[in-house]
């Protein structure tokens, strides 16, 4: 047996290591979102008042109210850590963004509503938004 054979499957297997080495290295410290979509997440960020937002596939860094932060895609979610802070900062960020989501999905949900009730001919009568809630009144146009 030749020693190419056996050298060709030692270097794929160490080449792949290497990259899932690395691919956890750049989010050491990080906690678990709930964010499986980078754009939700792009404007949850923006929404919270992030700032100088860096943005590549799977990944995301930029600066926060809370300080420099990276979020990475590793598997299907993104983890999200605020740079060299302790992880009590990192769990008041990832608070602070888990409404932020839900304010974007809420808004998002508001537009994909209102555009379904101009395609059906309603008119938007009224929109009371308090406390977060949001309550829409429509009619039928004439």
């Amino acid at each position: 047996m030749s020693l190419e054979v056996l050298l060709i499957p030692i270097g794929i297997a160490a080449i792949a290591a290497i990259r899932e080495a690395r691919s956890t290295d750049l989010c050491e410290k990080c906690k678990t979102t709930r964010i499986i979509d980078q754009t939700l997440l792009q404007e949850a960020l923006l929404a919270m008042g992030a700032t100088g937002l860096s943005v590549a596939e799977g990944r995301i860094t930029g600066n926060s109210p809370y300080g420099r932060i990276t979020f990475q895609r590793i598997g299907e979610v993104f983890l999200g850590r605020v740079d060299n802070a302790e992880d009590s900062i990192t769990t008041d960020m990832l608070a602070a963004l888990d409404i932020s989501v839900g304010i974007v999905l809420q808004q998002r949900t508001v537009s994909s509503l209102q555009q379904r009730a101009r395609d059906m001919g309603m008119v938007l009568v009224s929109q009371t938004a308090s406390n977060g809630e949001v309550q829409l009144v429509f009619e039928q146009a004439t």
